[in-house]
């Protein structure tokens, strides 16, 4: 009976103590009050490797929920060359949107950065939010367009 208690006193520590570690981690982060917050907040989470950042400041197309979205930065993370971004074009679209065009620095690549990469940053209820959309860049134009989203493609074996 008594191990049975420590059980349930231990699993209600455990609860509580993951409860107090997510609201912490959720109060550090403060919620975008500007277009621009959001942007340096989502891309300053990027070149820190910090998944978590990145979602709290970002919607993401690429993914059909929550789990394969964090699953994907985490492994998209382990092989991230961006080491830098620079804001080199911001235009107003509305009240609640900004489309922002960013150019990234990369390590270790034959290339050392991104040709100006589009990003809307909208508002929502929530503050804040860069809108991340599948882009494919030609490495050899500079052209960017639109690309394919992570869960619509098909790999071949």
């Amino acid at each position: 009976m008594k191990g049975t208690k420590l059980v349930s006193l231990l699993l209600a520590g455990v609860v509580a103590g993951s409860i107090l570690v997510a609201t912490t981690s959720m109060a550090e982060r403060g919620v975008a009050q500007t277009p621009m917050d959001a942007a340096t907040s989502y891309f300053d989470a990027y070149i820190a490797k910090d998944a978590e950042g990145m979602m709290f400041y970002s919607k993401d197309t690429n993914y059909l929920d929550e789990k394969s979205r964090e699953e994907g930065y985490v492994n998209d993370l382990k092989t991230n060359p961006t080491t830098g971004y620079e804001i080199v074009k911001s235009q107003q679209i509305n009240s609640n949107e900004v489309q922002l065009y960013i150019v990234q620095e990369y390590a270790g690549q034959s290339y050392e950065q991104s040709p100006p990469l589009p990003y809307k940053v909208f508002k929502n209820e929530n503050g804040w939010k860069v809108l991340v959309e599948p882009l494919e860049i030609n490495t050899a134009t500079g052209e960017v367009t639109k690309g394919t989203p992570i869960h619509a493609m098909q790999f071949m074996d």
